[in-house]
């Protein structure tokens, strides 16, 4: 098989054949100051004036959770083997916030940093911080050296990275989702993947399939995701249909070998999941196809200056994407000269095909139950609308490569239009620049991290008593980063022996026998969230009655000060220690159950 260049040289515009020339340092260093510069401006409410070793974003699911997981990973010291810590998702620590041992390097990696800076919470805050941060800049500069490789010019390059790296979904994942926004390799898996289709060299497509199966180390939906449009883009190249196929062939084999080698710790991990019977009945239940796509009328997060548009929906693709970008990509179609380009065509369709998929068109609503038929388990399909963000950028630097736009001329235009980009696309919900202050958790669960008597805590309200599949509050996975004691209930495997359904039976705070039966099954502390726990007042008045049990302390930070959220509800606790327990505490569970 002949894998020599087979192609015509690289040609930009009509087909002018350009001279391969490398980019300058002074470009490369200029580009990262740049973006780097451009994230401090737009993010500057997450570092300035305030302390980002104590501060972070708003409470949220991936964001606590991905705070929790990697202290786990600190605590047992299992920074590299996420099945290594698989009986710690349970008991002693009580709870996992995904159904499996999720393996991201890239927790590992924050891990490993914490585990170096000494551990401490405030490490653990300062390294996602600047983790989340880093995303941005690192985003935009491998999409400015993708979109160099394919016009040849700088300003489209930064157009486009601008458009790739600040799109509106991107920006909204600053509020949270600090695991979900490093996808900065998607665009060197094309660079290098785009590098194969003009040479045919094979080391242009190991590169690229390497890459992406660290992508998919780092977040499986992303590395999918951009994957899946590569073969629709090898298969329109201009090229004879057996030399297709045989690129296609290569290529895919290429991307199944690599995504196996790299990734023998996920098949591992899925393995767990299926053959292990407790956790298989503790896997969250799924989602249909109407809870994966935009849904017209739900309160997401449309852009500060796509609320002045009056086509502008609550979630609208248009709103993520920027009404500019749509626009200005819709007006070159009619300019037969874009058509002549090489990439046009497949990445207009790449595009095409990203909206429907993240979006609900009733008209088109086939496509999307096609995509869940075939690829159930990748079901967060509203995650695509960052590949439209992507292809979008692509097209939008070949518009702006075009030789009819003088230098003088392109450089304001491209101002402007990044101006108007970011003001349409800059999220509007005050949840993006809503900070959590961990110092304020830290002073609430500061005396039990100071008691030493600590066998269990049990919390209340008790809200993992769903039959099919329990996650704690997330407020209890961050009060356990700063206390370090085992939490009981959750997901608890010592109770699958006599309730297979794992739901706790520990009793509600209210039941005359949860005492005796916390203090039987070892648990010796109970916390009460003031503001969560329904009649409070009198269950506090009761406990406190109970000769059973002793108030040891009560720590409240004033709602004045957390401002409005679940986060800031749980800073209001009573602690009680149940005076007599049986015999000895609660045992590790054992990696064979």
């Amino acid at each position: 098989m002949n894998l020599a260049m087979r192609d015509s040289p690289i040609t930009v515009g009509g087909g002018r054949p350009v001279e391969l020339n490398r980019i300058g340092w002074q470009w490369h260093v200029g580009a990262i100051l740049f973006f780097t510069a451009l994230t401090a401006a737009l993010f500057a409410h997450r570092w300035l004036w305030v302390d980002p070793s104590s501060v972070y974003s708003m409470p949220d699911v991936d964001t606590d959770g991905t705070l929790w997981f990697i202290w786990l990973k600190v605590h047992t010291g299992n920074i590299f083997s996420s099945i290594g810590i698989a009986k710690d998702l349970t008991f002693p620590y009580g709870y996992d916030l995904s159904p499996f041992p999720f393996d991201n390097i890239l927790d590992d990696l924050r891990a490993l940093v914490v585990q170096w800076a000494g551990g401490s919470w405030r490490d653990l805050v300062f390294v996602v911080n600047m983790s989340a941060l880093i995303a941005y800049p690192l985003s935009a500069y491998s999409m400015y050296l993708l979109c160099w490789n394919i016009t040849r010019k700088h300003v489209p390059a930064l157009v486009g990275a601008i458009v790739f790296a600040f799109s509106g979904y991107f920006l909204m994942l600053s509020r949270g989702s600090m695991s979900n926004n490093h996808f900065w390799l998607l665009p060197l898996v094309y660079l290098f993947f785009l590098k194969y289709l003009e040479t045919g060299l094979l080391r242009y497509v190991l590169v690229s399939c390497l890459l992406n199966a660290l992508e998919f180390r780092i977040n499986p939906y992303w590395a999918f995701y951009g994957w899946l449009f590569t073969p629709l883009i090898l298969i329109m190249q201009p090229w004879p249909w057996r030399l297709r196929l045989e690129r296609l062939a290569i290529y895919c084999l290429l991307s199944g070998g690599f995504l196996f080698l790299l990734n023998i710790q996920f098949i591992q991990q899925q393995w767990f999941l299926m053959t292990n019977p407790i956790q298989s009945n503790l896997v969250r239940p799924a989602g249909g196809l109407e809870n994966a796509i935009f849904q017209q009328g739900v309160p997401l997060v449309p852009g500060v200056g796509s609320k002045l548009y009056p086509f502008s929906a609550p979630v609208d693709v248009g709103a993520f994407l920027g009404y500019s970008v749509v626009f200005l990509i819709a007006a070159a179609c009619f300019h037969p000269g874009v058509w002549k380009k090489r990439y046009w065509v497949p990445f207009i369709i790449s595009f095409l095909a990203a909206v429907v998929l993240s979006s609900n068109f009733p008209a088109l609503i086939l496509l999307n139950h096609a995509y869940f038929f075939f690829f159930d388990m990748f079901r967060g399909v509203s995650r695509i609308v960052q590949l439209a963000s992507f292809f979008g950028a692509l097209l939008l630097a070949l518009v702006f490569s075009s030789d009819r736009l003088r230098l003088r001329v392109q450089i304001p235009i491209a101002l402007l239009f990044c101006l108007l980009y970011l003001w349409e696309v800059f999220p509007g919900s005050p949840t993006v620049v809503q900070k959590t202050d961990f110092s304020q958790v830290a002073k609430i669960y500061e005396g039990l991290a100071e008691d030493k008597e600590v066998t269990a805590i049990a919390s209340y309200p008790m809200v993992y008593s769903n039959v099919n599949w329990g996650t704690a509050p997330l407020f209890e996975a961050l009060g356990q980063i700063v206390h370090q004691k085992p939490i009981a209930g959750g997901k608890d495997l010592r109770l699958f022996r006599r309730d297979p359904e794992g739901r706790p039976i520990y009793g509600e705070i209210d039941d005359p026998e949860t005492i005796a039966n916390l203090a039987r099954n070892g648990i010796n502390r109970i916390v009460v969230y003031n503001r969560i726990l329904e009649n409070a007042s009198a269950v506090n008045a009761e406990l406190i009655a109970d000769p059973r049990l002793k108030l040891l302390e009560s720590r409240r930070i004033s709602e004045r000060e957390c401002g409005q959220s679940l986060l800031c509800r749980s800073l209001d606790i009573s602690v009680y220690g149940i005076k007599q327990i049986a015999p000895p505490p609660l045992p590790e569970i054992s990696r064979s159950i």
